[in-house]
């Protein structure tokens, strides 16, 4: 079956990436189901006296508004804790978006990190929209990326990126930035 024409996923998994950045992730797995983009990973997390004000977080907004808390803890302080079905609907996204938006514009010019997963997820993004593919899922792990999509002629695919494919893919799609 031949997959939908492109949805811009260079800016929607870029706005998804602000977001986990801002969780502190260190691995992650993203799956599409219909509209919305679901991520269940590890991150880190204030201590544990804090956990049961998190785990009553529904939306991923609110918990989005929370993280100026859990940052400010002493990083002795932090656990790794896993996550699961963490929802990114288009309205998160657009949010995440605005937001990221205004991050960047207020920020001394300078060129971004290739390395931080705002980047990672954008590189993908940026090779799903130029291939005209569509996203299954995708996970990042120890910094390796596995990608599954449909391809242009709507064959299934699975691809890895290792930290040096996907720097090949950043300096290729912003050689300015460098």
């Amino acid at each position: 079956m031949k997959p939908e024409p492109t949805v811009g996923y260079q800016n929607i998994l870029r706005a998804i990436g602000q977001g986990l950045e801002n969780l502190d992730v260190t691995l992650f797995e993203l799956e599409v189901l219909g509209n919305h983009y679901v991520v269940s990973g590890k991150c880190k997390k204030a201590n544990v006296l804090d956990a049961p004000k998190a785990r009553l977080l529904r939306s991923f907004l609110r918990l989005f508004r929370n993280v100026k808390k859990i940052k400010t803890t002493d990083i002795s302080e932090l656990e790794r804790f896993n996550f699961d079905g963490l929802r990114f609907t288009r309205s998160d996204i657009e949010l995440l978006d605005r937001k990221g938006k205004v991050l960047r514009s207020s920020r001394v010019r300078r060129p971004p990190n290739p390395d931080s997963i705002s980047q990672v997820l954008r590189m993908t993004g940026a090779y799903l929209d130029l291939n005209h593919s569509q996203l299954q899922r995708l996970s990042w792990h120890d910094r390796i990326l596995t990608l599954w999509y449909f391809n242009e002629l709507g064959i299934e695919a699975k691809e890895e990126f290792t930290p040096l494919d996907l720097y090949d893919v950043w300096l290729h799609q912003w050689p300015l930035a460098v």
